[in-house]
This record gives C-alpha cells, sequence and structure tokens, in this order.
C-alpha cells in the first residue's frame, strides 16, 4: 500500500510539473549574438529571452495593448551595481553608461520600433524587475512585423554572478485582451566564454536587416540575402581568419583557420536532392559591431546558400567546437 500512495504521489508530481511547463510562455534564455560574454560569470549582463511562439515570421508574435506591461524579475544575485540609469537610452549615453532592453520580432535588430516611441522601459529597484509598456498598441503583422518573440536585455550595469543557474520570471499581458500570461526560464551563467557564432541581419546587402535566418529560393538559385556570422574565439577576441572547407560535395563543410578545424557547416536537404551548397566570400575579418554598447570589434564571416534540384525545406546549421550552432532556414520551390 505504501508503494502504491508513493507512486500516486510521484505522478501527482509529474502532472504538476506538466501542467506548470504547459503554461509557460518561456522557451528559453539565451547569450545575445551581439557579444560573446553575455552570460558569462563577472562580465555585463546580456540575454534573449524566447517567448515560447516559432521565430518562422509568417506565424505572428504576441500583442502588446496601449498600456499594458512586460514585467521581468531578476534573481536577487543580479544586481544594478554600477547605478545606470534605464530607459530607451540614446546617444551619448546609449552603451556602457545605460541599461536598455528591446522587443524583437523574431531575428536580430529587427526590434518593434522605434522602441522609445512605441514602448517605455522601466527598473523597479525593490523587485529587481525591468517593465515594458506599450505607449501604443503594439499588434503582429506577419511576416515583415510579426510582433512580440524575444526581449533583448542589453544590462550593462548589471555584472553576471557566479556561475550556475538562475531562475527569472516573466509576467506578460500579452494574453487575448491584454490577459496575463505567466513563464519562467533559467540563465545559465557560464565560468569562462565558449567560441560563439551568431546571426546578425545587418550588412552591406542587408541595410534594412530583413530576416536572413528565414528565406525563400527555388531549385538551383541562391537565396537574396547573404549569411553574416559573427565569430568569437574562446577568449573573447574576434575569430579572424576562418573558412569554410568543403568535405564531400554534398553540403558538407569545415570551418578552419590556419588549416586547424574549428568547426563544421551541415545542409539537411530533401530526399534525392543534389547541388546544394554554401560560398564562402572569404575569410572572417574584423568588423564593427552590429549595435551600440557591445564589444568594440568582432569578426564578420559571409556566405551565401545555393538551393539544390528538390524543391522542399533546407536547414544550414553551423556550429564552432566547443561553442554554440546556428539555424539558417530555406523554402525551396520550383
Amino acid at each position: 500500500m505504501m508503494n502504491i500512495i508513493r507512486l500516486l504521489v510521484l505522478l501527482s508530481s509529474v502532472l504538476i510539473c506538466q501542467a506548470a511547463f504547459a503554461n509557460n510562455i518561456v522557451s528559453a534564455v539565451n547569450k545575445a549574438p551581439v557579444v560573446s560574454d553575455g552570460t558569462t560569470a563577472g562580465h555585463a549582463t546580456d540575454f534573449v529571452i524566447n517567448l515560447d511562439t516559432t521565430l518562422d515570421p509568417s506565424t505572428n508574435g504576441r500583442t502588446l495593448l496601449q498600456g499594458k506591461t512586460i514585467r521581468i524579475t531578476l534573481p536577487a544575485s543580479f544586481q544594478n551595481t554600477k547605478d545606470y540609469m534605464f530607459g530607451g537610452c540614446g546617444p551619448p549615453l546609449f552603451g556602457k553608461e545605460c541599461n536598455t532592453a528591446v522587443l524583437l520580432q523574431g531575428w536580430p535588430q529587427h526590434p518593434v520600433a522605434p522602441p522609445p516611441v512605441k514602448y517605455a522601459f522601466d527598473y523597479e529597484k525593490d523587485t529587481n524587475t525591468l517593465v515594458f509598456t506599450a505607449k501604443v498598441d503594439l499588434t503582429p503583422d506577419a511576416p515583415l512585423e510579426p510582433g512580440i518573440k524575444q526581449m533583448h536585455l542589453l544590462l550593462f550595469g548589471f555584472t553576471n554572478p557566479h556561475p550556475g543557474h538562475y531562475r527569472l520570471k516573466v509576467e506578460a499581458e500579452t494574453g487575448p485582451a491584454g490577459a496575463l500570461e505567466t513563464g519562467w526560464a533559467k540563465i545559465h551563467i557560464i565560468p569562462k566564454s565558449r567560441p560563439s557564432i551568431n546571426v546578425t541581419s545587418t550588412g552591406s546587402d542587408n541595410p534594412t536587416t530583413l530576416n536572413t535566418i528565414y528565406q525563400s529560393a527555388t531549385v538551383y538559385a541562391a537565396v537574396p540575402l547573404n549569411y553574416n556570422f559573427l565569430l568569437w574565439n574562446r577568449k573573447d577576441k574576434p575569430f579572424v581568419g576562418v573558412d569554410i572547407a568543403d568535405i564531400d560535395g554534398n553540403g558538407n563543410y569545415l570551418f578552419k583557420k590556419d588549416n586547424k578545424v574549428v568547426g563544421h557547416v551541415t545542409i539537411d536537404a530533401p530526399e534525392g536532392a543534389v547541388g546544394q551548397m554554401l560560398m564562402s566570400f572569404g575569410e572572417s575579418m574584423a568588423a564593427a559591431p552590429p549595435t551600440i554598447g557591445g564589444p568594440e570589434t568582432t569578426a564578420r564571416w559571409v556566405g551565401k546558400f545555393v538551393a539544390g534540384s528538390e524543391p522542399g525545406r533546407y536547414t544550414v546549421t553551423a556550429k564552432l567546437n566547443g561553442g554554440n550552432e546556428v539555424e539558417m532556414f530555406i523554402d525551396v520551390t520550383n
């Protein structure tokens, strides 16, 4: 009988956890793509909160009606130790003397714009809570303006705590008619930085920051926008001199620097597809970062995807050894 009771208690706990997870509007917290050390212990706090909506731009994100809020309560270990101001910090304060944040629509450098006009960003010190407040109705209109899917926190006055997992809470009035939705996630603070590959939507070929993560093409044709990847090594330095080397002529590549393998790229293609490839524009080179307030320099590698012989979804996965990976999606038609 005792064993049966214990089993029932265990099953109840599992069901409760599943129910809580099902109602969680936060899917993950990741290091910001514009820095190498946003979740590294002892470095400035700079991360992105992903909501539970697909980043595919054909799907609408969330709505925040005028006067409604999104509240993010940080763990007590995260504190504004430098006492920097908060808000939509413009020049000359937008930089490492300011704490700010933006609502993103699913890809880098594409906020619900312009942030200071459309929403305010404030801080409640007593509860360690960051607050977005809509100044107008923020409504989605996919695919070019799919609405709120991410929150990017650029907290230059905060210093990441000791390595470990820390829990934050999100309370968002983003449900129907402004109904409250809640969620939580764990921030993983790592002891030291790792090699990092990151997507940016800025570049000379894409001055309007269109979505490079989701693109379309026809068979045997190139996508319209180049891939611009930001690269840092494990010492937070720009990872210059990196380029791809074809392995087998079938969509598999190595990232190499000085003839040493530092990562790889794979192309997952529809069955029977041939001819898909990733073109390189040369080794990664030192470049200015895509946003103000981050590191002074980064390294940028530029490439372009060419579709193969079959229609369908192609997925390009790029990864650095010992670091993270990014995915790019291409829908190909005849």
